[in-house]
């Protein structure tokens, strides 16, 4: 009899999803790019508030009058529902297979092989045409070396 080996907690293993190629990556973009634009705004925003709101909060003269207070909570609130569809866009790549840097610098990653090492193909807004940079799996956006297509190897 053969039994099925499982995991210690009995959760099911996630599926591992397949390498993308600099062809795969690219047919992607499209739809990478738009999601990309969206947080790229939503990511200008937030940060607009949040500095907003860390000088508002620092005026004494603000802290106890009701006018403050309401139009502060409508932009507390706000920043709420930005967060949230930020982090909604991060969810959407994730389902996609990719990774966006963090912190969000509009770079993101597919993951791939390269000399049968995991590594990423990396793409970003200010990107010519298409995916044209690499790094390994830890280095920095600055770090991306040019693409050459002899190099992937799966």
């Amino acid at each position: 009899m053969v039994h099925a080996i499982q995991n210690p907690d009995d959760r099911p293993q996630p599926a591992i999803g397949q390498p993308f190629t600099a062809d795969t990556a690219a047919k992607m973009l499209p739809l990478v790019r738009r999601i990309v634009a969206d947080m790229e705004h939503l990511n200008e925003t937030v940060e607009c508030k949040r500095e907003r709101l860390d000088a508002i909060d620092q005026l004494p003269e603000t802290i106890n009058q009701p006018d403050y207070q309401e139009e502060l909570a409508d932009i507390r609130g706000s920043l709420v529902a930005e967060e949230e569809q930020l982090q909604a866009c991060v969810r959407e790549l994730h389902a996609l297979g990719v990774e966006p840097h963090i912190p969000f610098d509009g770079s993101v990653d597919f993951p791939t092989v390269i000399n049968r090492r995991a590594a990423r193909l990396c793409w970003h807004p200010d990107d010519d045409d298409g995916i044209e940079y690499w790094h390994e799996v830890d280095q920095l956006t600055s770090e991306r070396q040019k693409l050459d297509s002899e190099i992937l190897k799966f």
